[in-house]
């Protein structure tokens, strides 16, 4: 577990997505507390991405804006084919 103080600040998590392999990562948390903004970016190059198979691997970023004050649990998951493989615990603290 881990506690995080913020002031008005963001947080951002960073994971990894391959979908033709079953990677997964996702971030689970109070939608009433946060806003969240998704973005990815591919590894492979389009051109890549054409060509290989399984060229699909992207590194995502969700960045969540705390909307109201409290204290939130928030859930990194990772997971392999559809079933869990690690679950980290962040208590956040908006002040």
């Amino acid at each position: 577990m881990q506690v995080i103080k913020l002031n008005g600040n963001h947080l951002t998590f960073k994971g990894r997505v391959h979908g033709s392999v079953g990677i997964e990562y996702r971030i689970e948390y109070d939608k009433t507390a946060f806003r969240m903004e998704y973005n990815y970016k591919y590894v492979h190059s389009e051109i890549e991405r054409r060509m290989l198979c399984g060229a699909d691997n992207s590194n995502v970023t969700y960045e969540l804006i705390p909307l109201k004050r409290g204290i939130f649990v928030i859930f990194e998951v990772e997971g392999f084919r559809g079933q869990e493989t690690t679950r980290k615990r962040h208590t956040i603290v908006v002040i």
